[in-house]
């Protein structure tokens, strides 16, 4: 073993997991970070590939110098507002893991609960063919597929990143065989033309007013793509595409089932009311109590006999 030379410096040690979770916390904080505190657990944990609980449990442990520069790198990221989920490359969705970065839209809490009300429109019948418009990572059509609420999914997007990250999200989910991916453009049905009817068509579309976009959170406003997010001048723009559309790809009786703008439930249900296409119209709310979900069966409403 050799031994230092005399009068050699030592390196100074590294910081302890606990020190650097602590600095961490307080430079996400004079930031404006809302939860400073959980995510600097996260991203200490993510750059050290441990649990995030493994963290309290060997606090004492020190950073060695290469993981302290990593460190420092993902938190330079964060305090400029990059997403967490991108510094970490992963986002959890109802028990999925997907890959996430700048190619598709972040996954939120809401769409998961777009899931429970489709599990619920479908009452233990699972669709045989549903359609996903805007697939983006993939989370909705692959939950949909992960829960066996469908047997197959042909999601579409106008962003080929999207769909390529979609792809990998659905061959680490292992359905990649019963999701078939395809490039629409704007007009959305020219992709599933001549087709034999979906029994669900379900989507988590652009709903945000072009003017708005501007005041979103910088993480979403600077670093998430802007055709996931931007649904044209009063929101709208893709909502009622798929109003107007998806009867005709559906089977008599199918549903549509489609997360909206909080603002947005006497437009929508107006779009939906016109023209008599649909029937068992809704407009349900989420968890905080905001109209989120526009629900609504293919086919005529039936008069009730005189």
């Amino acid at each position: 073993m050799s031994l230092p030379e005399p009068g050699a410096r030592r390196r100074p040690p590294g910081p302890t997991r606990r020190e650097t979770v602590d600095g961490i916390a307080r430079e996400l904080s004079e930031h404006g970070i809302e939860t400073p505190r959980p995510e600097a657990e996260r991203l200490v944990a993510s750059v050290l590939g441990i649990p995030r609980g493994e963290l309290a449990l060997e606090g004492g442990t020190r950073l060695d110098a290469a993981q302290a520069r990593a460190v420092a790198r993902a938190v330079a990221r964060r305090v400029v507002r990059e997403p967490l989920q991108h510094i970490e490359g992963t986002a959890e969705f109802r028990g999925l893991v997907l890959v996430s970065d700048r190619r598709a839209l972040i996954p939120r809490p809401e769409t998961e609960e777009l899931v429970d009300r489709i599990a619920a429109w479908l009452d233990g019948a699972p669709a045989a063919r549903a359609l996903d418009v805007g697939v983006g990572s993939g989370a909705l059509g692959l939950s949909l597929l992960a829960e066996g609420l469908a047997e197959r999914v042909v999601g579409l997007d106008v962003s080929p990143g999207a769909l390529e990250q979609a792809r990998e999200n659905a061959a680490r989910a292992g359905v990649a065989g019963r999701l078939d991916l395809r490039l629409c453009g704007p007009e959305i049905w020219p992709a599933v033309e001549g087709e034999a009817p979906f029994d669900l068509v379900v989507s988590n579309p652009p709903y945000v007013a072009s003017g708005d976009i501007a005041r979103l959170e910088p993480e979403v406003r600077d670093h998430e793509p802007r055709a996931a997010l931007d649904g044209g001048p009063d929101g709208l723009e893709v909502i009622r595409r798929l109003v107007a559309g998806a009867a005709d790809v559906l089977h008599p009786g199918g549903g549509l089932l489609v997360e909206i703008g909080p603002d947005q439930e006497t437009a929508v249900r107006r779009l939906l009311e016109a023209g008599g296409r649909w029937s068992d119209i809704a407009i349900e709310r989420d968890l905080a109590g905001r109209p989120r979900f526009a629900i609504a069966r293919a086919g005529r409403r039936r008069r009730p006999a005189v």
